[in-house]
């Protein structure tokens, strides 16, 4: 499967979504904000179980975890680790250490880990914001263009009001 074909795969079943454009907006960002941060054996199961807790869509935020792609995952965890550094350790090299030991494997692990992750944190925030903006800007404007594209087709309004016959 070519990349074309894939982008316009995940296109339709995009359009395709019912439901309110904020909830599937939210569901995007929690996808793209997950999918950003540094824990990619966890990123389904991160957004299939928060998506219902959080009361937004589970199909949009699977589909935004797809922003972290063999083609993405290097570039984003460098810079999650760069942006973590500087946070965190104000920009110092990660250096092996002189003995090589457990306690000091450990620390180096735990120190680059925490970069990574914090850094991952950071960088996620922006792109989950303007995800939740692209993706109601988006649903409204397919929603209007076809709701142009089929004037004939007659559509019943909706009525919260309280419910007649026999459940009343």
């Amino acid at each position: 499967m070519n990349i074309r074909r894939a982008i316009r795969y995940q296109w339709v079943k995009f359009k395709r979504l019912q439901g309110d454009p904020r909830k599937l907006a939210w569901g995007m960002a929690l996808g793209v904000f997950i999918g950003i941060t540094p824990t990619v054996p966890f990123h389904t199961v991160g957004v299939l179980a928060l998506a219902p807790l959080l009361r937004i869509s589970p199909v949009t935020a699977y589909l935004g975890i797809w922003v972290m792609n063999p083609v993405t995952i290097a570039p984003l965890y460098l810079l999650a680790y760069k942006v973590g550094q500087f946070f965190l350790f104000q920009g110092e090299p990660l250096t092996l250490p002189a003995t090589f030991d457990f306690n000091s494997a450990l620390q180096l692990l735990w120190r680059g880990g925490l970069a990574l992750q914090v850094g991952g944190l950071i960088i996620a925030i922006p792109p989950a914001i303007l995800s939740y903006f692209l993706t109601i800007w988006a649903m409204q404007r397919y929603r209007q263009q076809k709701a142009r594209k089929a004037p004939g087709v007659f559509s019943f309004p909706e009525n919260n009001s309280a419910p007649s016959g026999p459940e009343a």
